[in-house]
């Protein structure tokens, strides 16, 4: 399964990571109005390690990692911590002077536990849909008609068009998570200097 990196243990890596600078900072801070300068120290040592070990981490993860294309029907899940939702370019074609390129969407039932109804329904979270050509110009579309919500084993199509010139070459879709704490996460396709799945577009 091709993923943008999610998995519940960078994300708890993350939540912890936060929830603990929290906790640290304040803890300093209420040493400093104690007047126990010694304490807020250790403690802001503490937080510096916690910071860098972080930051080791993610840049490894970063350094380690490779951009991939994958080629019409082939699936890339983008995750809400659990990686349900699947998506595939099925087709391009020209029309005129634009490009339209449709994409298949569905709940990948097989990445549900037993235990969750069937009747469920996801909304994904926020996505980003830009082309992009071999001469690095990037082509943004809004990604409003990927918001539908689905229930395990539900698939749909939709269609984005760019404007996009007839000479253009290398040309590459990114379709990935929108929200901007996955920039800040372990291994996740978003983070800074880390490879990306993207999708080729074959023209």
């Amino acid at each position: 399964m091709v993923t943008d990196g999610l998995t519940p243990l960078t994300f708890l890596l993350f939540v912890g990571l936060a929830l603990g600078s929290v906790v640290v900072l304040g803890s300093a801070l209420v040493a400093l109005v104690l007047k126990q300068p010694l304490w807020a120290r250790r403690l802001g040592w503490l937080e510096g390690a916690g910071l860098a070990c972080y930051a080791l981490l993610y840049l490894l993860a970063s350094l380690t990692s490779h951009d991939r294309a994958l080629g019409l029907g082939e699936e890339k899940h983008i995750c809400e911590i659990d990686c349900h939702l699947a998506y595939a370019v099925t087709n391009v074609r020209r029309a005129g002077d634009s490009l339209v390129v449709t994409v298949s969407v569905r709940f990948d039932s097989l990445t549900i536990s037993e235990h969750r109804p069937r009747s469920a329904s996801l909304t994904p979270n926020g996505r980003v849909v830009i082309l992009e050509d071999g001469q690095g110009r990037r082509y943004p579309a809004s990604a409003d008609n990927l918001k539908r919500a689905l229930i395990p084993g539900e698939a749909y199509t939709t269609q984005f068009v760019f404007d996009v010139p007839p000479t253009a070459t290398g040309l590459r879709l990114l379709l990935a998570n929108g929200d901007w704490e996955t920039r800040l996460m372990i291994g996740h396709e978003n983070s800074w200097l880390h490879g990306t799945t993207t999708f080729r577009l074959g023209t």
